[in-house]
């Protein structure tokens, strides 16, 4: 009977290190509408969240919904922390988070949510759209594994439509950001289906990859 009761404690520890093992730190740069959606999402999830921004002072009413899991802290920390970083900014502020991060995010995957805009991002936006959206991240963020998704999913949608079955596009190239990435959409409740950063623009908004789908159609847009 001791053996067997040993036997089971053993393998409870074995689980609950596993799940330790098994949890990240995401760093939310841009703690907005969808970087907020996101980080709670996956702090509910088990993972541990550092939402940032420039005034991380003000994030206090964020980490509190998003709960024991959560912390806020500034830009700088949160490229220091994460395994892990989410860009959720205006893609206009892409210069200047190029100069802040400069030499920090080597090495590290970085999941991208951030759109160029020609209106809103003015010839950042416009020669973004032009080069295409995976390339300029690539230029303003070298060494880094890239991965987009929810480009085109309104933060509401996040949030009710999380855990219902829907498919979204993740668009990476290497091993290491088509698993964290595909990781990270599973576990905010959603099917990743990985299509090559090549793509990245079609899964912009209004573009033909953009929004939520049936697994099985997005599936079919596989092929060119």
């Amino acid at each position: 009977m001791r053996r067997i009761l040993f036997l089971m404690f053993a393998a409870l520890v074995m689980c609950a290190s596993q799940v330790m093992a098994d949890t990240l730190k995401i760093s939310v740069i841009g703690a907005g509408n969808v970087g907020g959606t996101l980080g709670t999402l996956w702090t509910k999830a088990g993972h541990s969240v550092m939402f940032s921004s420039r005034h991380p002072e003000e994030l206090a009413d964020l980490v509190k919904r998003a709960g024991a899991n959560a912390r806020a802290g500034s830009v700088t920390d949160a490229a220091a922390w994460g395994d892990v970083i989410v860009l959720s900014v205006p893609y206009g502020a892409m210069p200047v988070l190029s100069e802040q991060l400069k030499g920090k995010l080597g090495g590290k995957v970085v999941f991208s949510t951030s759109n160029p805009f020609s209106g809103r991002d003015g010839d950042v936006g416009s020669k973004a759209l032009e080069m295409g959206a995976a390339l300029a991240d690539q230029q303003y963020l070298p060494g880094v594994h890239l991965v987009r998704a929810f480009n085109a999913v309104g933060y509401a949608s996040m949030k009710d439509e999380s855990g219902k079955g829907k498919a979204i596009p993740v668009f990476a190239d290497d091993a290491q950001a088509k698993d964290l990435g595909a990781r990270l959409v599973r576990d905010a409740g959603f099917l990743p289906v990985i299509f090559p950063l090549a793509r990245a623009n079609e899964g912009l908004p209004r573009g033909p990859l953009s929004g939520l789908w049936n697994e099985a159609e997005l599936k079919g847009r596989l092929a060119p």
